[in-house]
């Protein structure tokens, strides 16, 4: 299955894909909790698991794979799904041991042979698919998937399969976890009243010195090398091994291995789900309500400028239609007279100013003006000018205003087309 960063899927992206491919884009290019489920459907189609032949599906705990409605499809298409401990998936993951190394090796083989053969131009996200087809059919073979399960001992099971060495690693972070320390129940029988042996002092000889163990069972060659004179000072109190610090205690919940369709595995992770489901509702609703009183300061504000700044002696106010309509020169409107127009939108009320081309019954021909920006009067004196192509049938209600008749500087054939009103047009909101 392939997943492409994009929002969009297109067909032109499998050009030259395996047989049988499935493709998907999300907008990171990552496995989602939508995407998980599609994959989920292409596996049915082709293992046709049912009841009687159910399938053992094993995984790692990504967000994705534990999501509920993945978990509800396979429980409903008789598919277990099992997932990895955390940590291991380096070493238990049939494709991480034996088919992702070849895979690798031989898909970057097939695109040094594509960069040979077209030099100069670079590999795109629609070449990906058809040199994924030259690695997958000569990597992903039976034997590479067979022997992958055989490594990691899940088929056929060996429970022995990891050798002791593989685990010193962990010796150096092998740290108690504070919530799993049982309490102590019984007096103490050291010297320690805490029952806890001093960090600087080695541990005592065991009876039989020649078969020490380790944490894993495994002979630690630190302890049998030390013997039991007097007087000796083992390398470890001279040069100590290093040791993690504490383990930090964080608020993120540990994952475990866990088979996901059982009952109560299902029952948490959709319990889960429904609380993250109100949550998010909690929130869209909270966004809701603030933005819609955030709708009702502007119009405030602008009523508060209009009746202090403007000097246009009617009042202005988005919220009261009748007010604008109140204006006794709105309903004696002849060709030429300049108005000004009020346009409702979602948020907020803009003005344009216009000038009356056509007088109807209940509407006007308008030919709409652009405000000139820049000059240090812009509101005392504003100039507008006439803005092409931008003509319009305006209902009467819609005019706020009629505006005194301009003053037109002239002069050239550019400054014909400016118009100067002697009125103040501050707080009114006019583009």
């Amino acid at each position: 299955m392939f997943v492409f960063p994009r929002v969009r899927f297109k067909d032109d992206f499998m050009i030259g894909a395996p047989p049988g491919a499935k493709c998907v884009s999300t907008r990171t290019g990552w496995m989602n909790e939508d995407t998980w489920p599609e994959f989920l459907d292409h596996l049915i189609q082709h293992t046709q698991c049912t009841p009687d032949r159910p399938m053992l599906l094993i995984l790692d705990n990504l967000k994705a794979h534990i999501s509920f409605k993945a978990v509800e499809k396979a429980k409903s298409n008789s598919i277990v799904m099992l997932t990895l401990p955390p940590h291991t998936s380096h070493r238990m993951q049939p494709l991480d041991v034996t088919v992702y190394g070849p895979f690798k090796t031989l898909y970057n083989r097939a695109l040094d042979g594509w960069m040979r053969s077209n030099p100069g131009k670079t590999v795109s996200i629609y070449q990906i698919a058809g040199l994924v087809n030259e690695a997958f059919l000569s990597a992903v073979t039976p034997r590479n998937i067979t022997s992958g399960f055989k490594s990691t001992g899940i088929f056929p099971y060996n429970r022995d399969i990891f050798p002791e060495e593989a685990f010193a690693p962990s010796m150096v972070s092998d740290r108690p976890n504070p919530e799993l320390q049982p309490a102590s129940t019984g007096p103490s029988t050291s010297d320690d009243p805490d029952g806890t042996l001093p960090a600087d002092e080695p541990p005592a000889a065991d009876a039989n010195p020649s078969t020490p163990r380790g944490p894993h069972g495994c002979a630690s060659p630190a302890d049998s090398d030390v013997p039991s004179r007097p007087g000796y000072v083992s390398p470890r109190e001279i040069l100590p091994l290093p040791k993690c610090p504490p383990r930090a205690q964080t608020k993120r919940k540990r994952v475990k291995t866990a088979i996901l369709t059982d009952t109560p595995e299902k029952q948490a992770i959709e319990k889960a789900y429904e609380e993250r489901k109100k949550k998010l509702a909690g929130k869209k609703q909270n966004s809701k309500e603030k933005g819609k009183l955030k709708k009702k300061a502007p119009k405030r504000k602008i009523i508060d400028s209009s009746s202090e700044e403007s000097d246009v002696p009617v009042p202005l106010d988005d919220e009261s239609p009748e007010d604008e309509r109140s204006d006794p020169g709105n309903t004696d409107l002849n060709v030429g007279d300049f108005v000004l127009v009020n346009f409702a939108t979602k948020h907020r009320s803009l003005r344009y100013v216009g000038m009356v081309e056509k007088v109807e019954d209940d509407e006007i021909l308008t030919q709409f003006l652009r405000r000139i920006q820049g000059n240090k009067k812009q509101w005392e004196r504003p100039t507008f000018a006439i803005k092409e192509n931008d003509v319009a049938y305006v209902p009467k209600g819609d005019v706020v205003k009629k505006l005194p008749q301009p003053n037109r500087p002239g002069g050239t054939t550019q400054r014909e087309q400016l118009f100067t009103f002697p009125c103040n047009l501050q707080g009114w909101n006019v583009e």
